[in-house]
């Protein structure tokens, strides 16, 4: 299951992070999206010379483009930071009521 939290600010984030590591969770667990930086490219060839990482998701293929944020379905606000937690079901409450106190002004179960 995986939880994607947005919040206003760098300093919130780290604390998120801080605070998931702290009860276990991996920095591998997690992918942090900065909504401004977010770029769109026109190419898969013009987004690889910019650096940009590609993730392979069901709903693209190795052609279509598009930010991560575009892939939350749910997600309503357009600016801040992400961080998407993948974690047990189990664990989800926990990882919710962290994401809640560490500032979030949204949280959308993906």
């Amino acid at each position: 299951m995986r939880l994607v939290a947005r919040l206003p600010d760098e300093r919130q984030v780290g604390a998120l992070v801080d605070s998931l590591r702290n009860i276990g969770l991996d920095r591998g667990d997690m992918i942090i999206s900065n909504l401004a930086d977010e770029q769109k490219f026109s190419s898969v060839e013009e987004a690889a010379e910019a650096g940009v990482s590609m993730i392979k998701t069901e709903r693209n293929g190795l052609n279509d483009l598009g930010t991560f944020a575009e892939g939350v379905k749910g997600l309503k606000g357009e600016e801040g930071i992400l961080v998407a937690v993948k974690m047990p079901k189990h664990e989800a409450s926990k990882v919710r009521e962290i994401m809640e106190q560490s500032g979030a002004v949204e949280i959308v179960q993906d």
